[in-house]
Protein backbone atom coordinates (compact mmCIF):
# COMPACT_ATOMS: atom_id res chain seq x y z
CA UNK A 1 0.00 0.00 0.00
CA UNK A 2 2.79 2.60 0.54
CA UNK A 3 4.32 1.65 -2.93
CA UNK A 4 1.28 2.33 -4.65
CA UNK A 5 0.92 5.53 -2.56
CA UNK A 6 4.62 6.38 -4.08
CA UNK A 7 3.75 5.37 -7.40
CA UNK A 8 0.61 7.39 -7.25
CA UNK A 9 2.85 10.22 -6.26
CA UNK A 10 4.71 9.82 -9.48
CA UNK A 11 2.29 9.85 -11.68
CA UNK A 12 0.65 13.15 -10.08
CA UNK A 13 4.42 14.63 -10.12
CA UNK A 14 5.32 13.24 -13.92
CA UNK A 15 3.01 12.22 -15.82
CA UNK A 16 2.40 13.53 -19.16
CA UNK A 17 -1.31 12.71 -19.48
CA UNK A 18 -3.79 15.13 -18.26
CA UNK A 19 -6.34 12.37 -17.47
CA UNK A 20 -3.77 9.78 -15.15
CA UNK A 21 -3.20 12.61 -12.97
CA UNK A 22 -6.85 13.74 -12.94
CA UNK A 23 -8.03 9.91 -11.48
CA UNK A 24 -5.21 10.26 -9.38
CA UNK A 25 -6.04 13.58 -7.44
CA UNK A 26 -9.84 11.96 -7.33
CA UNK A 27 -8.42 8.51 -5.48
CA UNK A 28 -6.28 10.79 -3.53
CA UNK A 29 -9.63 13.02 -2.32
CA UNK A 30 -11.54 9.51 -1.83
CA UNK A 31 -8.96 8.14 0.15
CA UNK A 32 -8.70 11.32 2.82
CA UNK A 33 -12.47 11.62 2.74
CA UNK A 34 -12.84 7.47 3.93
CA UNK A 35 -10.27 8.07 6.26
CA UNK A 36 -7.74 5.19 5.02
CA UNK A 37 -4.80 5.87 7.33
CA UNK A 38 -3.80 2.28 6.54
CA UNK A 39 -2.68 3.82 2.85
CA UNK A 40 -2.22 7.58 3.62
CA UNK A 41 0.19 7.27 6.86
CA UNK A 42 0.39 10.81 8.12
CA UNK A 43 -2.57 12.73 7.05
CA UNK A 44 -0.75 15.81 7.38
CA UNK A 45 2.45 14.78 5.04
CA UNK A 46 0.14 13.57 2.45
CA UNK A 47 -2.14 16.28 2.64
CA UNK A 48 1.02 18.48 2.66
CA UNK A 49 2.88 16.56 -0.46
CA UNK A 50 -0.54 16.18 -2.61
CA UNK A 51 -1.28 19.91 -2.23
CA UNK A 52 2.64 21.08 -3.30
CA UNK A 53 2.46 18.97 -6.33
CA UNK A 54 -0.93 19.54 -7.20
CA UNK A 55 -0.73 23.39 -6.84
CA UNK A 56 2.51 23.27 -9.72
CA UNK A 57 -0.06 21.46 -11.97
CA UNK A 58 -0.92 22.80 -15.66
CA UNK A 59 -3.98 21.17 -15.76
CA UNK A 60 -6.37 23.35 -13.72
CA UNK A 61 -8.77 20.11 -13.31
CA UNK A 62 -5.58 18.75 -11.22
CA UNK A 63 -5.14 22.28 -9.17
CA UNK A 64 -9.56 22.57 -8.79
CA UNK A 65 -9.29 18.45 -7.27
CA UNK A 66 -6.46 19.86 -4.70
CA UNK A 67 -9.10 22.24 -3.61
CA UNK A 68 -11.59 19.28 -3.37
CA UNK A 69 -8.97 17.38 -0.89
CA UNK A 70 -8.39 20.45 0.96
CA UNK A 71 -11.82 21.16 1.48
CA UNK A 72 -12.12 17.65 2.83
CA UNK A 73 -9.24 17.90 4.99
CA UNK A 74 -10.87 21.25 6.47
CA UNK A 75 -14.05 19.87 7.49
CA UNK A 76 -12.11 17.41 9.15
CA UNK A 77 -10.33 19.67 11.40
CA UNK A 78 -13.35 22.46 11.70
CA UNK A 79 -16.25 20.45 10.62
CA UNK A 80 -18.54 20.39 7.64
CA UNK A 81 -20.72 23.20 6.54
CA UNK A 82 -24.43 24.12 8.22
CA UNK A 83 -25.83 24.24 5.25
CA UNK A 84 -25.32 24.07 1.52
CA UNK A 85 -27.27 26.79 0.56
CA UNK A 86 -24.82 29.94 0.33
CA UNK A 87 -27.89 32.79 1.49
CA UNK A 88 -29.08 30.38 4.10
CA UNK A 89 -28.79 32.95 7.40
CA UNK A 90 -27.41 30.55 10.95
CA UNK A 91 -26.63 32.07 13.84
CA UNK A 92 -22.40 31.89 14.47
CA UNK A 93 -21.47 29.26 17.02
CA UNK A 94 -18.72 29.65 19.05
CA UNK A 95 -15.56 26.94 18.75
CA UNK A 96 -13.91 25.83 21.92
CA UNK A 97 -10.20 27.85 21.17
CA UNK A 98 -8.33 24.86 22.41
CA UNK A 99 -9.40 22.91 19.47
CA UNK A 100 -10.21 25.38 16.94
CA UNK A 101 -6.07 27.13 17.04
CA UNK A 102 -4.99 23.38 16.80
CA UNK A 103 -6.94 22.56 14.02
CA UNK A 104 -5.73 25.87 12.37
CA UNK A 105 -2.28 25.08 13.45
CA UNK A 106 -2.38 21.77 11.53
CA UNK A 107 -4.05 23.76 8.10
CA UNK A 108 -1.39 26.10 8.16
CA UNK A 109 1.32 22.98 9.07
CA UNK A 110 -0.03 21.65 5.48
CA UNK A 111 0.47 25.34 3.93
CA UNK A 112 -3.45 25.03 3.05
CA UNK A 113 -3.82 28.60 2.94
CA UNK A 114 -0.90 29.24 0.72
CA UNK A 115 -2.56 26.78 -1.55
CA UNK A 116 -5.97 28.11 -1.71
CA UNK A 117 -4.55 31.81 -2.00
CA UNK A 118 -2.21 30.90 -4.73
CA UNK A 119 -5.75 29.17 -6.19
CA UNK A 120 -7.86 32.56 -5.21
CA UNK A 121 -5.91 34.43 -8.29
CA UNK A 122 -5.68 31.40 -10.55
CA UNK A 123 -6.31 32.17 -14.46
CA UNK A 124 -9.34 29.56 -14.96
CA UNK A 125 -12.18 30.36 -13.39
CA UNK A 126 -13.20 27.34 -11.51
CA UNK A 127 -10.21 27.08 -9.58
CA UNK A 128 -10.34 30.36 -8.39
CA UNK A 129 -14.38 30.03 -7.54
CA UNK A 130 -13.59 26.78 -5.79
CA UNK A 131 -11.06 28.63 -3.59
CA UNK A 132 -13.36 31.57 -2.87
CA UNK A 133 -15.97 29.35 -1.59
CA UNK A 134 -13.77 27.40 0.76
CA UNK A 135 -12.07 30.29 2.08
CA UNK A 136 -15.63 31.87 2.75
CA UNK A 137 -16.14 28.89 4.97
CA UNK A 138 -13.24 28.72 6.52
CA UNK A 139 -13.98 32.58 7.72
CA UNK A 140 -17.66 31.47 8.50
CA UNK A 141 -16.29 28.84 10.71
CA UNK A 142 -14.04 30.65 12.95
CA UNK A 143 -15.99 34.06 12.74
CA UNK A 144 -16.84 34.19 16.37
CA UNK A 145 -13.57 33.47 17.64
CA UNK A 146 -12.50 36.15 19.66
CA UNK A 147 -9.36 34.68 21.07
CA UNK A 148 -7.74 34.55 17.59
CA UNK A 149 -8.04 38.27 17.39
CA UNK A 150 -4.46 39.55 15.38
CA UNK A 151 -4.36 43.32 15.12
CA UNK A 152 -4.63 44.84 11.54
CA UNK A 153 -1.89 46.64 11.76
CA UNK A 154 0.34 43.63 12.99
CA UNK A 155 3.34 43.38 10.85
CA UNK A 156 3.07 39.95 10.23
CA UNK A 157 -0.66 40.82 8.50
CA UNK A 158 0.71 43.43 6.69
CA UNK A 159 3.96 41.37 5.29
CA UNK A 160 1.03 39.05 4.10
CA UNK A 161 -1.36 41.34 2.60
CA UNK A 162 1.78 42.87 0.85
CA UNK A 163 3.14 39.49 -0.57
CA UNK A 164 -0.93 38.58 -2.08
CA UNK A 165 -1.01 41.74 -3.30
CA UNK A 166 1.91 40.72 -5.22
CA UNK A 167 0.50 37.77 -6.19
CA UNK A 168 -2.61 39.34 -7.07
CA UNK A 169 -0.23 41.77 -9.65
CA UNK A 170 1.19 38.03 -11.29
CA UNK A 171 4.15 37.74 -8.97
CA UNK A 172 3.90 34.40 -7.23
CA UNK A 173 7.50 33.67 -6.97
CA UNK A 174 7.68 34.53 -3.19
CA UNK A 175 6.48 32.15 -0.87
CA UNK A 176 3.85 33.21 2.03
CA UNK A 177 6.53 30.78 4.67
CA UNK A 178 5.08 29.88 7.86
CA UNK A 179 1.87 31.26 8.87
CA UNK A 180 0.19 31.51 12.39
CA UNK A 181 -3.47 31.02 12.85
CA UNK A 182 -4.50 34.32 13.93
CA UNK A 183 -2.30 36.29 11.09
CA UNK A 184 -4.60 34.23 8.26
CA UNK A 185 -8.13 34.77 9.95
CA UNK A 186 -7.04 38.70 9.98
CA UNK A 187 -6.15 38.64 6.34
CA UNK A 188 -9.56 36.91 5.76
CA UNK A 189 -11.59 39.13 7.72
CA UNK A 190 -9.46 41.85 5.35
CA UNK A 191 -10.73 40.78 2.32
CA UNK A 192 -13.79 41.16 0.09
CA UNK A 193 -14.02 37.58 -0.62
CA UNK A 194 -18.34 38.43 -1.38
CA UNK A 195 -17.04 40.78 -3.75
CA UNK A 196 -14.93 38.48 -5.49
CA UNK A 197 -17.19 35.52 -5.40
CA UNK A 198 -19.98 38.00 -6.90
CA UNK A 199 -17.33 38.85 -10.03
CA UNK A 200 -16.26 35.44 -10.91
CA UNK A 201 -20.32 34.71 -11.11
CA UNK A 202 -21.28 37.25 -12.87
CA UNK A 203 -18.01 36.74 -15.43
CA UNK A 204 -19.58 36.07 -19.18
CA UNK A 205 -16.11 35.07 -19.84
CA UNK A 206 -15.32 31.40 -20.37
CA UNK A 207 -11.67 30.69 -19.05
CA UNK A 208 -10.94 28.83 -22.24
CA UNK A 209 -11.09 31.93 -24.65
CA UNK A 210 -9.91 34.40 -22.39
CA UNK A 211 -8.68 34.10 -18.96
CA UNK A 212 -6.57 37.33 -19.46
CA UNK A 213 -9.98 39.22 -18.92
CA UNK A 214 -11.15 37.41 -16.36
CA UNK A 215 -7.58 37.87 -14.39
CA UNK A 216 -8.33 41.64 -14.99
CA UNK A 217 -12.13 40.92 -13.44
CA UNK A 218 -10.97 39.93 -10.41
CA UNK A 219 -8.05 42.36 -9.88
CA UNK A 220 -10.32 45.28 -10.42
CA UNK A 221 -12.71 43.20 -8.16
CA UNK A 222 -9.56 43.82 -5.01
CA UNK A 223 -8.73 46.95 -5.67
CA UNK A 224 -4.97 47.10 -7.34
CA UNK A 225 -5.79 46.53 -10.81
CA UNK A 226 -2.81 49.03 -12.27
CA UNK A 227 -0.50 49.81 -14.92
CA UNK A 228 1.46 45.79 -14.10
CA UNK A 229 -1.00 43.51 -15.41
CA UNK A 230 -0.35 40.09 -14.94
CA UNK A 231 0.14 37.67 -18.75
CA UNK A 232 -1.67 34.33 -17.84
Amino acid sequence: QKSLLGELLHILSTDSEGFPRRAVMQVFTQWLRDSHADVVGDTEQFVAGVLQVAGQDLDWEVRAQGLELALVFLEQMLGPPRSHCPYAVTPPVAAPAGPLTQALQSLCRVRLFEFAFRALFDCDRPVAQKSCDLLLLLRAKTASSSSLQEPRSSPDVASVEAALQRWRAGDQAQPLGDLEPEVVLAVLRSMDLEGLRGALAESSDHVEKSPQSLLQDMLATVGILGENEADC
